[in-house]
């Protein structure tokens, strides 16, 4: 087991993360980060937005793990 952080970026901010949790290996916290950005996608979705970009980055004790990054579009063209 290893700990792994997992620091969110989007357009307009950057959260890092100081806790950590501890998984596995790195295809666990890949899946970890893939659930996170499809939570961020979800309130991107629901908020409406255009080319709203978000990363995950991973990294454990000594440096980057991986990466995990999308770009949303969401648009209402009738309401009825």
């Amino acid at each position: 087991m290893a700990q792994y952080f997992f620091d969110f970026k989007s357009d307009k901010t950057f959260s890092r993360d100081e806790d950590g949790v501890e998984l596995l290996d790195a295809e666990a916290a890949h899946d970890m980060a893939l659930c996170a950005l499809i939570d961020a996608a979800r309130d991107a979705v629901i908020e409406g937005s255009l080319g709203q970009r978000f990363a995950v980055e991973v990294r454990n004790g000594t440096g980057r793990v991986l990466e995990v990054t999308a770009v949303f579009n969401s648009k209402i063209f009738r309401t009825q």
